[in-house]
């Protein structure tokens, strides 16, 4: 078990963020430490440990006063998804507990006065378990779509350089290669650690 404090993390991410200014600097940079965070047992308190019923939860547990980044946990119940998204901005997603399968997908655009305008291409399909990290970042690493398939409960601890929950970002439909914007707000209406 880790006793990596969020006081420990925000100055350790702040540390990074000084250092690197490439999405891909960053994320490596970030993922030792989003490591750290996954071998705590007690990170996500028991009430907050739960799905919703129709859709996952998304939990804020932690970001820092100038939102530099956030500290997000989803609980996805057994067949809960998350349709085809993008983020427009840095993240990782590691596994806390049970499994998730993400497809990754790469926009290929045919021009403005082409319908549709653009295509997604499913470029991965990855099985992610506990302790597993993965990351996007725009432009090229961050359309994915999430889902728990399987008949256990599975968490995933995010850490986005923003608070994701007030980003505007776009869903996708793969099949017409349309978009609409959207704002995931978190389900708690302020961080569980402060």
């Amino acid at each position: 078990m880790s006793d990596y404090t969020f006081d420990q993390l925000d100055r350790d991410i702040h540390r990074v963020l000084e250092q690197h200014t490439e999405h891909r600097g960053i994320i490596e940079g970030v993922r030792p430490l989003l490591q750290r965070l996954l071998s705590n047992e007690h990170l996500i308190p028991e009430t907050y440990r739960a799905p919703l019923a129709d859709k996952y939860a998304q939990y804020l547990l932690y970001k820092p006063e100038d939102e530099a980044f956030s500290v997000i946990a989803f609980i996805w119940g057994p067949g809960q998804v998350a349709p085809v998204h993008d983020h427009l901005v840095w993240g990782l997603v590691g596994l806390y507990r049970g499994s998730i399968v993400e497809k990754r997908y790469r926009r290929e655009d045919h021009g403005e006065t082409s319908q549709p305008r653009y295509s997604l291409r499913e470029v991965a399909e990855v099985t992610a378990h506990a302790g597993d990290i993965s990351f996007v970042y725009p432009p090229d690493y961050d359309i994915h779509g999430v889902a728990n398939p399987f008949d256990e409960l599975a968490i995933t601890v995010h850490i986005y350089g923003t608070d994701i929950g007030k980003q505007e970002r776009h869903i996708h439909d793969v099949a017409t290669g349309s978009y609409r914007d959207v704002v995931t707000r978190h389900d708690n209406a302020s961080p569980i650690y402060t």
